[in-house]
C-alpha cells in the first residue's frame, strides 16, 4: 500500500531566493526504488519552512535509501537547500491525496487526541468534517506510522482564506479542538515532473 512522508525542513536563504536549486535533489529521489510522486512548497506561515511530500509503494522503499550505495550524493545535493534536519512522518492515507496536493493550498492538520481512547471520536469527526466542507479538494485522513495517536488530514483549498472561511464557527471543529491537540499549516505545493 502506498505511503506518503510528509517531511517539514527548515529552508536555507538559498532556497528561499531560489527554490529550484532543490531540483537536483528532486531528480535523485525520482529515481530511488519505489518513488511514486512528490511536491515541495514553503509553509505560508513563516515562509522559511520547506513541505516536501513524497509517495512510495511501501515505508520500506523509503527506510532503504540510507543503504543505497549512491546515498551520500542526495546527502550532498540537499545541502545547500536545507537550513536544519527534516522532521518527518509517514501517512497511509485511507484515499489518494493528490487532490489536496495538486491544489493551489494544501492544508496540513496533525491531531493528537489529549485522551487515547478519544481517539476513534477524533477519526469520526474529522470524517463528519471533511463530507461537509464545501469548495475543497481531495480530503485525506489516515494515522502517522510515527505515533498511532496522532491523524495525519490533508485538504486542498483555492487559498488560505477559503479554509479559515469554510471552518470558522464550525460545530464540528470546536469540538474537535477539544478533544485534540491540533497542529494547522499551510503550504502552496508544486508537483515535480521530471524530464
Amino acid at each position: 500500500m502506498p505511503i506518503v512522508e510528509v517531511a517539514t525542513i527548515p529552508a536555507s536563504q538559498a532556497y528561499i531566493d531560489n527554490p529550484d536549486i532543490l531540483k537536483p535533489t528532486l531528480d535523485w529521489i525520482a529515481k530511488a526504488p519505489g518513488f511514486i510522486k512528490q511536491w515541495t512548497g514553503l509553509r505560508v506561515e513563516d515562509g522559511k519552512t520547506v513541505y516536501h511530500v513524497i509517495e512510495w509503494e511501501t515505508y520500506e522503499h523509503h527506510k532503504n535509501l540510507p543503504s543505497l550505495p549512491n546515498f551520500q550524493e542526495l546527502i550532498d545535493l540537499s545541502k545547500p537547500c536545507f537550513a536544519g534536519a527534516p522532521t518527518i512522518f509517514h501517512v497511509p492515507f485511507e484515499v489518494p491525496a493528490d487532490g489536496a496536493f495538486d491544489a493551489p493550498i494544501t492544508e496540513f492538520c496533525f491531531a493528537k487526541p489529549k485522551n487515547a481512547e478519544q481517539k476513534s471520536e477524533v477519526v469520526d469527526l474529522l470524517n463528519s468534517l471533511t463530507k461537509g466542507l464545501d469548495k475543497c479538494y481531495g480530503p485525506a485522513l489516515g494515522t502517522t506510522r510515527e505515533d498511532s495517536n496522532t491523524i495525519g488530514l490533508v485538504i486542498g483549498w483555492d487559498s488560505v482564506k477559503a479554509h479559515v472561511d469554510a471552518v470558522a464557527g464550525h460545530e464540528t471543529v470546536a469540538k474537535i479542538a477539544g478533544l485534540a491537540d491540533l497542529e494547522v499549516l499551510h503550504a502552496p505545493l508544486k508537483k515535480h515532473v521530471t524530464a
